[in-house]
C-alpha cells in the first residue's frame, strides 16, 4: 500500500481556510471475501450504444465485486445478452500485449483471444478524502452511488458552512453494493440535502449529470426559506451592454501588452419590491487565440472586471479595465507560481 497527501491550499489559496488538504491510501487489498470462498460469479457486462453509429460490445465481469478478467474479453452481442449468466471458456494463458491481440484478431486468430482471461488473483483499489477546516459554500450532505462505468463506486460528503467539510470516495471498494443498487443504468444516482442561497433543496436517488421532464416530483426540488423572497419577491438581475467592442492594450507588469477588446455592461440587482443594485462591469476578450498565459500551460482568452460608477460617468472605463486586467492576471500568475520572466 502506499500513502500520500496532496495540499489544495497551494492551488487555491484562502486566508479563510486553515487546512485543505487530501489524503489518499493505494493498492489496499479488496474485500471480496464471498468470493474468495465461492468463486467469482462471472456475467456479461457491456452496452448498446444507440446514437450515431449503432456500436454494441460484450465483456465478462463478476456480478458480486465487480472484478473483471484480465484481460475481459470480447463477446459476440449476437449471443451474448447484458446481465446473462456466462457459461463459456475462459482462457487464463494469454500473456500477449493489446497490440499483439489486436495484430492477431485482424489476422483471423482471433478464437481464443477474445474469451476472457484469468481473475486477478489479488485485486486492489483505492481510497481518498479532503478535509477542508474553514470556509466551504453552504450547508449539504450527499451519498452518491456510481454506475458500473464510474471510476467512484461509492462517494460522500458533509459541508458545514464556515466550519469546514469532509469528502470521501471509494474506487471499487463497494463495487458489490454500487452493482446491487445501480447496475442498469450508465449513470450515476445522488441522495443529498443542500441550504444554499437561501433555498432548501434535495435530491432522491435523482440522476447525478441531467433532469428530465418525466422525473417523479419527489426525485429533486427546492423551496425558499430566506422570509425576504415573500416579502420583496425573488432576487432579479438584468445585464444591458451599454457600447460596442473597443479596442485597448493591457500593460502587464513583466513589460508585455495584449491586445484585447473591451464591451461596458451594466448589472442591474436586487429584489422586485425593493431598490436595485447598479454595477458595471467591463467584458475582456483577447485579440489573439492563444491568450494571456496565467500559469504553465494555462492561458485565458477573456473575462469581466469591475470598474466604478465614476469611471464610467467620467468615459475612462477603459482605462481602469486595463488596469484591473492587469492586476487580475497578475493574481492569477501569483497563485499559479508563473514568474513574470515565463510569460514574456
Amino acid at each position: 500500500m502506499h500513502r500520500f497527501t496532496v495540499d489544495y491550499s497551494k492551488d487555491r489559496p484562502d486566508p479563510r481556510v486553515l487546512l485543505n488538504r487530501g489524503y489518499f491510501i493505494n493498492g489496499i487489498p479488496r474485500l471480496i471475501l464471498a468470493c474468495r470462498i465461492r468463486g467469482h460469479r462471472p456475467v456479461v457486462d457491456g452496452y448498446d450504444w444507440q446514437h450515431g453509429d449503432r456500436e454494441r460490445a460484450r465483456w465478462v465481469v463478476c456480478d458480486r465485486c465487480g472484478i473483471r478478467p484480465h484481460p475481459q474479453g470480447q463477446l459476440d452481442p449476437d449471443q451474448w445478452q447484458l446481465g446473462q449468466k456466462y457459461t463459456g471458456p475462459f482462457n487464463p494463458t494469454q500473456p500477449l500485449s493489446p497490440i499483439v491481440r489486436k495484430q492477431l484478431i485482424n489476422r483471423g486468430h482471433d478464437a481464443a483471444i477474445r474469451l476472457p482471461g484469468a481473475w486477478p488473483a489479488k485485486p486492489t483499489s483505492d481510497v481518498g478524502a479532503q478535509f477542508i477546516i474553514g470556509r466551504t459554500y453552504g450547508f449539504s450532505s450527499e451519498v452518491k452511488v456510481g454506475n458500473p462505468t464510474s471510476e467512484q463506486c461509492l462517494a460522500a460528503h458533509i459541508s458545514l458552512g464556515p466550519i469546514g467539510a469532509l469528502y470521501i470516495h471509494a474506487e471499487d471498494h463497494g463495487r458489490f453494493i454500487q452493482r446491487r443498487l445501480n447496475n442498469t443504468k450508465w449513470e450515476s444516482r445522488e441522495t443529498g440535502l443542500r441550504l444554499w442561497h437561501g433555498q432548501f433543496e434535495w435530491r432522491l436517488w435523482a440522476p447525478r449529470d441531467h433532469s428530465k421532464k418525466s422525473d417523479p416530483w419527489w426525485m429533486r426540488g427546492s423551496f425558499h426559506i430566506d422570509p425576504r423572497h415573500y416579502l420583496f419577491g425573488r432576487h432579479v438581475c438584468t445585464i444591458d451592454k451599454m457600447s460596442d467592442k473597443v479596442p485597448a492594450t493591457v500593460h502587464l507588469a513583466d513589460g508585455t501588452e495584449h491586445e484585447v477588446t473591451l464591451r461596458l455592461e451594466r448589472f442591474v440587482h436586487g429584489r422586485k419590491r425593493r431598490k436595485k443594485t447598479t454595477d458595471w462591469r467591463a467584458d475582456w476578450t483577447t485579440v489573439t487565440p492563444e491568450g494571456i498565459a496565467t500559469g504553465f500551460d494555462r492561458h485565458v482568452q477573456g473575462a469581466s472586471v469591475t470598474v466604478s460608477a465614476e469611471a464610467v460617468e467620467a468615459e475612462e472605463w477603459q482605462q481602469e479595465a486595463c488596469t484591473a486586467i492587469a492586476a487580475w492576471v497578475t493574481e492569477r500568475r501569483t497563485a499559479n507560481r508563473l514568474q513574470s520572466t515565463d510569460s514574456a
